[in-house]
């Protein structure tokens, strides 16, 4: 008997019983890979197929539809200025100082009889963090533009750079990812701060557990956007981040993937990522959009669809 590999060989008999394979030039191709995720559930859907999904096609227009080199996202990055760096150096450095002083602070008026309602005000800071980031979110991804004065460009210009770029916040370096969370919450920081050093020991003690809320709604907020970089990184991460996402502590994966099927109209909540299942039973977003575009005539995400679609 002919080894194996000599059948495989040109112009080797396949043997009795067995069906010569058809000619080179008649062999139908394999399909592009973003065709045959295509077929398996849209084109739309390869973005969240992890890294490798997001993959870009080539339509035929010759530009990209999404990743690093199609032509809104390459517009978008050029629109971070040296002033919206500075901005956001001074917010991290402000932030992680109040922070400091605050946690301090929250230690020496801490005491054990605090203790059930810490853990409870901890447990609903991290809810409302969630909260507050889907609605953030949802706000950002769904209206404005990014002409709007002041807030385009600084705010609303990440949000639409990272449909059409979703790994572009993998690059992004530390002061990039998390300037605008911690200038967001430099309010209430220095709040708390204020506080430390103005009220009596005895009211001090009585807000405490009050004060373990806030500080923990604050550091959930601040982290949030660090968390969903880990959810677009899949090379790197340390083992304790992975851990936290494999236990969904905080936002996994797989699971903000969802939010990144065209177009982007749910999962909006990326800090732990608890809430998308409820919101989006309830349909809580859609309502939301249903009664603003009845007020305003404004259509939700046309902004966000207009730069997915520039193709130069």
């Amino acid at each position: 008997m002919l080894p194996r590999a000599a059948a495989l060989l040109p112009g080797a008999s396949p043997g009795p019983g067995r069906f010569p394979p058809p000619p080179a030039r008649l062999r139908e191709p394999p399909p592009p890979r973003g065709r045959a995720m295509a077929s398996a559930g849209g084109s739309a859907r390869a973005e969240a197929a992890g890294p490798q999904g997001e993959a870009a096609e080539e339509p035929e227009g010759g530009s990209r539809r999404w990743g690093a080199q199609h032509a809104g996202a390459r517009e978008l990055a050029e629109l971070y200025s040296p002033g919206k760096r500075l901005q956001e150096w001074i917010s991290v450095i402000l932030c992680f100082s109040l922070i400091c002083f605050n946690f301090y602070n929250l230690l020496f008026y801490l005491h054990l009889e605090h203790m059930p309602s810490v853990i409870v005000g901890i447990f609903a800071g991290v809810i409302t963090a969630d909260f507050l980031s889907g609605l953030f979110h949802w706000g950002a991804d769904t209206w404005g533009s990014v002409e709007l004065p002041i807030v385009g460009k600084a705010f609303i210009r990440p949000f639409r750079e990272h449909h059409i770029d979703p790994t572009a916040i993998t690059r992004h370096d530390f002061i990039e990812t998390n300037g605008d969370n911690c200038f967001m919450t430099l309010v209430p920081l220095a709040n708390m701060a204020y506080k430390f050093l103005s009220f009596s020991p005895e009211a001090l003690y009585e807000t405490c557990p009050w004060e373990c809320y806030v500080f923990a709604l604050i550091i959930f907020i601040t982290m949030t956007n660090q968390i969903h970089k880990w959810s677009h990184t899949y090379f790197g991460l340390p083992r304790w981040v992975i851990f936290l996402q494999d236990w969904h502590i905080i936002l996994p994966r797989k699971h903000h993937r969802i939010h990144h099927v065209s177009p982007h109209e749910t999962y909006f909540c990326i800090t732990t990522g608890w809430l998308n299942y409820p919101l989006e039973k309830i349909r809580f977003w859609r309502c939301l959009e249903n009664i603003i575009q009845a007020v305003t005539g404004e259509k939700p995400r046309a902004d966000d669809m207009k730069w997915a679609q520039k193709i130069k």
